[in-house]
């Protein structure tokens, strides 16, 4: 399989030219709603007439919209076969959303997008999320008769606590990784707002009391191993890194590239971007006032709508990371785009309006 890969690519991803040193990522979430493959190739179309370098791909944030052909999970002489994984994926991503556009792309859809992403020299960033943001994996784990994999009464997160919930995660996490190895430079396993949807007692603060943060780190620590092992460099979400800029519980993997989003809210007390560069980990500088959630137009709407990313652009530089006291080194900038309501259609041409901005603001030699 790798050899056929790595002649549809025409060349290893250590030799690809278009990957640039300087990130100009535009995300897209394509995890908790199905975006077709038709859809993507305008989207990656667009970021190469407009400077992007490259697509974050979220397939795995909630739902869990990418099905390999091979979908088998062994954990130790347990072997959960790949028809029974498949038919519990496509149903756990009918219970999160049942999207009637489609339900998740195909190996060989895939195959045909990476194929496309690298004639438009546009590199590939795959995410698949854990242990937060996993409805469909935890309705996985339930529906092949794993006991409680949630953490309480979580929908999305699955409990460190439990070693078979975590051993599987981490297993159909690394047949993710196995897949786009031969193509990705960076794979992004998310890793923010653990149990945020637990209202009591969620959350970092709960683990950190608790004393489950030791595990989530080295959880997150494990990720970032397997990453390494099939030669790609790991990247995470900021939030749960150092959590109130608290290394008390143990120290995360100096080869994570951290993705600043949010420097916190209210009773959400993140490391500060300068904490995070200390510690040695790149950033990527992934500013929340650039986020765009598809359907919101205006305050009305909810937060990170279509007029507030305009307001964004327009005011933030380039080198201004969320929460930092001044310039930071980093290596780009990534602009979110979110499917947090999932049932709202992805219009492209306001899409292509925002890719515009951002890229007359940010992207222009």
């Amino acid at each position: 399989m790798e050899k056929s890969k790595n002649k549809l690519y025409g060349q290893s991803k250590q030799q690809d030219p278009h990957v640039s040193n300087e990130k100009k990522i535009i995300s897209i979430d394509a995890g908790r709603k199905y975006i077709s493959k038709a859809e993507l190739m305008k989207i990656i179309n667009q970021a190469n007439l407009l400077g992007y370098t490259g697509m974050e791909l979220i397939v795995g944030n909630n739902g869990l919209r990418f099905l390999l052909e091979d979908m088998t999970v062994t954990i130790n002489e347990k072997v959960y076969k790949s028809d029974e994984v498949r038919k519990a994926l496509l149903k756990g991503n009918r219970h999160y959303y049942d999207d009637p556009n489609g339900n998740a792309l195909t190996q060989a859809e895939m195959d045909e997008l990476l194929q496309f992403a690298s004639e438009k020299k546009i590199e590939i960033i795959p995410v698949i999320n854990s242990p937060g943001h996993m409805d469909t994996i935890i309705a996985i784990m339930k529906e092949l008769k794993i006991l409680k994999p949630a953490f309480k009464t979580s929908k999305s997160t699955i409990d460190l606590d439990n070693d078979l919930a975590v051993a599987f995660t981490k297993a159909i996490v690394k047949n993710y990784v196995a897949y786009f190895s031969t193509y990705a430079e960076i794979i992004n396993f998310g890793c923010d707002e653990y149990a945020n949807d637990v209202v009591e007692d969620g959350g970092w603060v709960a683990i950190q009391k608790q004393g489950t943060y030791q595990k989530f780190i080295a959880y997150a620590n494990e990720l970032a191993l397997m990453a390494k092992t099939y030669k790609m460099k790991p990247m995470i979400f900021n939030d749960g890194v150092y959590y109130n800029n608290d290394d008390t519980c143990g120290h995360f993997n100096k080869d994570f590239i951290i993705a600043y989003w949010t420097s916190g809210w209210e009773n959400y007390d993140v490391a500060t971007p300068e904490y995070l560069v200390e510690k040695g980990h790149p950033i990527l500088n992934t500013n929340d006032e650039w986020y765009w959630v598809i359907g919101r137009k205006t305050i009305a709407d909810g937060y990170y709508n279509f007029n507030q990313v305009i307001e964004g652009i327009t005011h933030l530089e380039a080198s201004m990371v969320k929460g930092a006291k001044g310039p930071l080194a980093t290596i780009g900038n990534m602009q979110g785009i979110w499917s947090d309501e999932p049932n709202q259609p992805l219009d492209l041409a306001e899409l292509f309006k925002l890719m515009h901005l951002y890229s007359d603001k940010y992207l222009k030699e």
